[in-house]
């Protein structure tokens, strides 16, 4: 999974009300991406909290302190544990450390153009304040120099995912969803072992995996898209406190005519994933003829798919 990496270079704000607020703003935004299972909860970077200036006087970490002063205490303890696993820029395998030192930044010099570089070549989630107009994007472009095998000096641009709002996580999570959808296509094996990190806001009951390996390849792509809307559904029920859940695709329940059937009805139960076998009475449809059926929990906020296949029994 990726990694954030701190644009040190990019925190300056003017005074630290500004700061605070951003942070609070940015802390906000790492946790969606790290409930969303886009990135680990760790952070590159070769600075300490106390070693960040903010503005001419205030550290990261008094603007950490700041954050629990004005009672923002989730949000402080997400950082705290945040720069508890800090790993530094040379903590990375031998392949990228390689690299890494024959890269140097176009856009910064050493030492703070180095995170952009790492960022690039690792594909990582940079983080920072939107000081400037060129860091207050969630995409950015880096572009640095580097030493190849046999001596010459090639320019290299790459696009990385930047986080400095709270308002940038969403892009990122959806880009990186989309870039993790096209490698299933191959298989209902592979769309199953990624489901966690793609589909990080549905349950799925076991069955679905032999649902899967039996379905055509050539659906699977129609399969991920229908999945990705009820996963964005379920991602908007649990983080909108107080709303309804609204399908952002056309969901319904089976007719009475199917529910007052016990062998129509039992068609729909399967095995949930804590164990029971349940009824999965709504459903959403893929193609011609699929079904993918489904549970929620209006207690729990949750959806869990249970079945994924051909239009079950009518009659």
């Amino acid at each position: 999974m990726r990694e954030f990496v701190l644009n040190h270079a990019s925190m300056a704000p003017g005074n630290q009300y500004t700061a605070i607020d951003w942070l609070m703003d940015i802390a906000r935004g790492m946790g969606t991406l790290v409930r969303d299972q886009v990135v680990h909860n760790t952070l590159r970077t070769d600075m300490h909290v106390h070693e960040v200036y903010c503005s001419t006087e205030l550290t990261l970490q008094d603007a950490m302190l700041g954050l629990l002063q004005r009672g923002a205490r989730e949000e402080y303890l997400f950082l705290m544990d945040l720069f508890g696993r800090i790993r530094t820029l040379d903590d990375v395998s031998t392949e990228i450390r390689d690299r890494f030192l024959l890269c140097e930044s176009k856009i910064l010099p050493s030492p703070d153009g180095d995170p952009l570089v790492l960022c690039a070549i690792t594909n990582g989630v940079m983080v920072g304040f939107p000081t400037e107009p060129v860091w207050d994007k969630d995409q950015i472009t880096v572009t640095f120099k580097e030493l190849l095998d046999n001596e010459d000096i090639e320019e290299v641009s790459e696009t990385i995912d930047n986080l400095a709002r709270s308002s940038h996580a969403r892009p990122v999570c959806d880009r990186h969803h989309a870039r993790v959808r096209g490698r299933w296509f191959r298989n209902g094996a592979a769309l199953w072992s990624t489901r966690g990190e793609v589909f990080p806001n549905l349950i799925f009951g076991p069955d679905v995996e032999g649902h899967l390996a039996a379905l055509d390849a050539g659906l699977l792509g129609t399969v991920a898209n229908k999945l990705a809307t009820l996963n964005e559904s379920a991602r908007s029920w649990r983080d909108e406190s107080g709303s309804a859940l609204s399908w952002r695709t056309k969901v319904t329940d089976e007719s009475d005519s199917v529910k007052n059937d016990d062998r129509l009805r039992e068609a729909r139960r399967f095995r949930s994933n804590d164990g029971t076998r349940r009824l999965f009475l709504w459903h959403a449809r893929f193609g011609s003829s699929g079904r993918i059926h489904l549970r929620f929990d209006t207690g729990k906020r949750e959806i869990e798919i249970g079945y994924v296949g051909h239009h079950l029994l009518l009659k």
